[in-house]
């Protein structure tokens, strides 16, 4: 018996493409999940695309007083 084990994409659709690999979580859960080549970029181009979309720090033109939100949590 080896110690190999077949690993199915967290997809796990007719897409899937490439070597299925346990992959780094992105999200912050810590989890890694077992992503084929295909659904590794397609989930790193999501992370970038949510991280320009939900920045950490606020734009150069945003200000509070426009909207009056706080941008983070400290803020309140």
């Amino acid at each position: 018996m080896s110690g190999a084990t077949t690993q199915r994409c967290v997809n796990d659709d007719p897409s899937c493409r490439g070597p299925v690999e346990l992959r780094m979580a992105v999200s912050g859960t810590g989890k890694p999940f077992p992503r084929c080549e295909l659904h590794w970029e397609k989930r790193l181009d999501l992370e970038d695309e949510l991280r320009e979309r939900y920045p950490v720090h606020p734009p150069a033109d945003w200000s509070p007083d426009d909207i009056g939100e706080s941008w983070s949590e400290e803020d309140y």
